[in-house]
């Protein structure tokens, strides 16, 4: 990939047709003081363009006709905001942000007070009370053709404060990572004025330009609209996360190696509830908390058979001792404490934790699957991107990597679902789903993903009919 300076992206450059809107917008972006550079991937040029998104950029590939998209709208005027599918219209005193649901959208357009919007002139949140509008219909549906807005009742305590859920305006649409990513069907006739087939909230009233003032509002006010809406109605939306951030670039993660073979009958069969567990993991990507914490039980679910043989192994190497004497005391005592255990299994959590990898993994395995993959060996060789966890080192041959990686999978657990407030001056900082250090999860939770299909694999049995 040749990058722009390059003697041949100059020539490839000087090829391009005069009307081509990319030199355009490059010569508006760099105008505007927004960086914008060319690189070659074959069979072609390509142009990319940082948008503003606080003291970072978002790089978005952009072609002729994205291009002439973006110079329709007044882009020097606009930020993203942090790692969503979000943006601050400074002009407009405007925030929009894409919004997903575990429930089917169609729920929250079955919610009283929809309207369909058809109005001859559309801008961002501008919505001309005189214009083309009417309330949905008792007991009938918003279609796939239909644009709709839900408008959210003023209080008097905020009366400038604007909220609304609905088809995506045009402008956000041009700029949304969900109009790049083909979330509109291209076969069928476009909404009314360019208007998206995704849903978003929008926020206006606010009185601030600035990127993370604006990316607080957008948290503090989605998390209230999202959390009355599921109180009331039952609906559960959530922020969307970009395409080029950490959370959605993991969300498909590691392409797995596939099996060249065609698949067989089983051979073996697995306990049901841990792999329960595990499927609920794998249901739950994209909530990396909740995914990580599902292959953590995984593990758990493993824990006293594990300790157990690590300690039923420690007392038969005690008794073996020729130096045993059962008739003395600190002996037998000896043998109390190895015996003495805690809940189900025997030695501390962390301890179980120790000890139920090691039965289901050497450290040629760890090494082998973090090696297997640029993520994976920079993620856990880098610079440390969630704290308070032990550093996992794979290079380093004089510590144990199962009790480093043992520590590491347990710290995460505790950051996870444990606050500060709970445990005083010893404890960690509760890591939350929003934060940058959930966004890095990703490698973390495919690690111990292999280790509860690892965990499996010891536990699997030969398979009874």
């Amino acid at each position: 990939m040749a990058d722009d300076t390059s003697d041949f992206i100059q020539q490839k450059k000087a090829e391009l047709d005069e009307n081509d809107a990319r030199l355009q917008l490059e010569k508006h972006c760099r105008e505007a003081g927004i960086e914008a550079s060319w690189f070659w991937h074959e069979p072609r040029l390509h142009l990319r363009v940082g948008f503003p998104n606080g003291q970072d950029k978002r790089w978005q590939v952009v072609s002729r006709n994205t291009a002439e998209e973006y110079l329709s709208i007044e882009f020097p005027l606009f930020t993203c905001l942090g790692d969503f599918d979000a943006v601050l219209f400074k002009d407009k005193q405007t925030i929009e942000a894409t919004v997903l649901t575990a429930s089917p959208v169609s729920r929250i357009q079955e919610l009283p007070g929809v309207r369909l919007i058809g109005y001859s002139q559309m801008e961002l949140l501008d919505i001309d009370e005189d214009g083309e509008s009417e309330q949905r219909p008792s007991g009938s549906r918003v279609t796939g053709n239909d644009a709709w807005i839900l408008e959210f009742a003023v209080t008097p305590d905020r009366p400038n404060l604007r909220v609304a859920m609905g088809s995506a305006s045009r402008d956000f649409t041009i700029i949304s990572d969900r109009n790049r990513r083909r979330y509109m069907n291209r076969d069928r006739e476009p909404l009314p004025h360019g208007l998206g087939r995704f849903t978003t909230i929008r926020i206006s009233g606010i009185s601030t330009t600035r990127h993370d003032e604006a990316l607080e509002i957008l948290n503090r006010i989605s998390g209230a609209v999202f959390f009355e809406l599921d109180l009331q109605y039952g609906v559960a939306p959530r922020l969307a996360p970009s395409w080029t951030s950490e959370r959605a670039r993991m969300g498909s993660r590691l392409q797995q190696e596939k099996a060249q073979e065609a698949p067989r009958n089983p051979q073996n069969q697995y306990p049901e509830k841990p792999l329960s567990l595990y499927w609920y993991g794998r249901s739950s990507a994209g909530i990396p908390l909740l995914e990580y914490l599902a292959y953590y039980q995984v593990l758990e679910y493993f824990f006293p058979s594990f300790s157990h043989r690590d300690t039923l192994e420690k007392l038969r190497n005690e008794l073996l001792d020729p130096r045993f004497r059962p008739d003395e005391d600190r002996n037998l005592v000896r043998i109390i404490n190895l015996a003495s255990g805690r809940g189900k299994g025997f030695g501390s959590e962390r301890e179980q934790l120790r000890s139920t990898i090691g039965g289901c993994v050497t450290e040629g395995h760890i090494r082998d699957f973090i090696e297997s993959s640029d993520t994976l060996s920079e993620h856990f060789s880098g610079k440390q991107k969630i704290k308070d966890v032990a550093h996992l080192n794979i290079e380093d041959m004089k510590n144990d990597l199962l009790t480093s990686l043992a520590n590491r999978v347990y710290d995460i657990r505790c950051r996870i679902v444990h606050a500060k407030e709970d445990g005083g001056k010893s404890a960690v900082d509760l890591l939350l789903p929003s934060s940058k250090e959930a966004e890095a999860l990703g490698p973390d939770i495919e690690l111990i993903k292999f280790l509860a299909q690892k965990v499996l694999i010891a536990g699997a049995s030969r398979l009874r009919l």
